[in-house]
C-alpha cells in the first residue's frame, strides 16, 4: 500500500471529513480502534454493518497526513485493506 494509494481513498463526506473505508479482519477491528485512542484527535474508527468487516476511519482534512502515517505505521500488526467494494448503507 502506498501513501497515494490512500491518499485516492480519501473521500471528502462533509466539508470538515475525510473517510477511508477498510476492511479489517475481524479480530482485529478493536486493535485498529485502540491504535486510534492513542493517538487522540488524529481519527475516529466507526464500524459498518454489514457481512464483512468494514470500518470508517473519520479524520478532518488538516489530519489526512497525520492517519496516514498512523494507518501505515500498524498495517503489519493490523492487516486493512481499502474497501473497494459498495458503502453500506449506514449514517455516519
Amino acid at each position: 500500500m502506498t501513501r497515494s494509494d490512500l491518499a485516492a481513498a480519501a473521500q471528502l463526506i462533509e466539508p470538515r471529513s475525510l473517510a477511508w473505508y477498510l476492511e479489517v479482519p475481524r479480530s482485529q477491528v478493536v486493535l485498529l480502534q485502540a491504535y486510534f485512542e492513542l493517538y487522540d484527535g488524529v481519527a475516529t474508527v466507526r464500524t459498518l454493518k454489514g457481512d464483512t468487516p468494514i470500518v470508517c476511519v473519520l479524520t478532518p482534512p488538516e489530519q489526512k497526513d497525520d492517519c496516514m502515517e498512523v494507518l501505515h505505521a500498524i498495517l503489519e500488526e493490523v492487516q486493512w485493506r481499502i474497501w473497494i467494494g459498495p458503502i453500506p448503507e449506514e449514517p455516519l
